[in-house]
């Protein structure tokens, strides 16, 4: 627990993909320079202790199961909130299923015969969890008695939507994964779905778009894939619905028509016939480690309490849109050493974020007004 403390304080102030890596590299040296008597790691002590007691494990970026993909990326998360069954993160072959929320019969069909055939030919299906194309991809899959993952984009133990509580238990329960980068307690925020779609991706070695919208999570997720060298599949649909004009577009801008689920797995096992082997050949694990389940089912989050003086300043800057670091300590006139730890503090206990281009946000709009 001291290592997973001390990793969340660290890295609070590495995001980049160098600094984290280097960060990891003199772990144990930046270790010892820790303060752990301050407000920062008192608090940040708390949220490891309140994850752990509700049964959840927490994947740091020097973990051994924290999947190499993800440490490749421009911005990786430093650390995961999981519940399952965590050896899936490190599974050869993984197909990311993606689609509109408001899916069409024809959507839902389509994505649950496609992840179902996944399934059957070992490969572990990924999505978002949402509604529509991925629950009924989920669905999909767990009929075939396959491997699912399910990166959400709320706190760990937040069950959004609401309707597909019970489903993400028997995900965990029946040797599925569910995966969040956010702190506990955190609700469905607009903006950290894009954030989560490039967890998604990563982990993936590729992805299926089945429906999406002219603006949609899917085609991010797709532009995720594609910077990531990822091969991105579309399945064509009728050019009179508006559920199909995103589809229909990144097929006329050069995906992979995926008309049939063989058109996927071909592709794949061509490309990658060794790990396709290796999952053929996987084991369930037998460590009793490597599955994590909640001990029993959380309360609900006790509203969160009142902020402290500085808290509000910052939230003060951040609804007068002050956004970096030198533009919030202008405006409350903090000396630095106290701005940056409590920056840190405010991020940890999800108040607020660092976006990209090291500007602040506040994961809740509404906060503090």
């Amino acid at each position: 627990m001291e290592n997973t403390v001390a990793w969340l304080l660290l890295s609070a102030k590495n995001r980049p993909r160098k600094k984290m890596s280097m960060l990891a590299h003199n772990f144990e040296k930046e270790m010892k320079t820790l303060d752990m008597t301050t407000n920062e790691a008192v608090a940040t002590c708390s949220i490891v202790e309140k994850a752990l007691k509700a049964g959840y494990g927490i994947i740091t970026y020097m973990d051994e199961s924290y999947p190499d993909e993800l440490r490749n990326i421009a911005y990786p998360p430093p650390y995961l909130f999981v519940r399952g069954n965590v050896s899936l993160l490190k599974y050869p072959v993984k197909i990311a299923v993606v689609g509109s929320r408001e899916a069409t019969v024809y959507g839902m069909n389509t994505a649950a015969d496609f992840a179902h055939r996944f399934a059957q030919s070992n490969l572990c299906v990924v999505t978002g969890g949402a509604r529509g194309v991925d629950t009924a991809a989920l669905r999909g899959a767990m009929r075939a008695k396959g491997k699912v993952i399910a990166v959400i984009g709320t706190g760990i133990d937040v069950d959004y939507p609401k309707e597909n509580g019970e489903l993400f238990d028997k995900i965990a329960k029946s040797g599925g994964l569910i995966v969040s980068e956010f702190p506990m307690g955190m609700g469905p925020l607009r903006e950290n779905f894009p954030i989560r779609n490039r967890v998604m991706t990563a982990i993936s070695n590729s992805l299926l778009v089945v429906e999406a919208a002219q603006k949609s999570g899917a085609l991010i997720s797709a532009a995720h894939a594609t910077e990531q060298g990822k091969t991105v599949f579309a399945v064509p649909s009728s050019i009179d619905s508006p559920n199909s004009v995103g589809v229909n577009t990144l097929l006329r801008d050069g995906a992979a028509f995926a008309l049939s689920p063989e058109d996927v797995i071909d592709e794949i096992l061509e490309r990658e016939p060794d790990k396709f082997r290796k999952a053929r050949d996987y084991e369930e694990p037998k460590a009793e480690e490597k599955v994590i389940l909640p001990k029993s089912t959380p309360k609900k989050e006790q509203e969160q309490k009142h902020l402290t003086p500085f808290e509000q300043a910052v939230v003060n800057a951040l609804n007068s849109g002050k956004e970096t670091y030198e533009e919030i300590q202008e405006f409350t006139l903090m000396d630095t050493k106290r701005l940056t730890s409590l920056l840190t503090i405010m991020e940890i206990k999800g108040i607020i974020k660092l976006a990209f281009r090291n500007k602040y946000k506040l994961n809740n709009r509404t906060e503090g007004k």
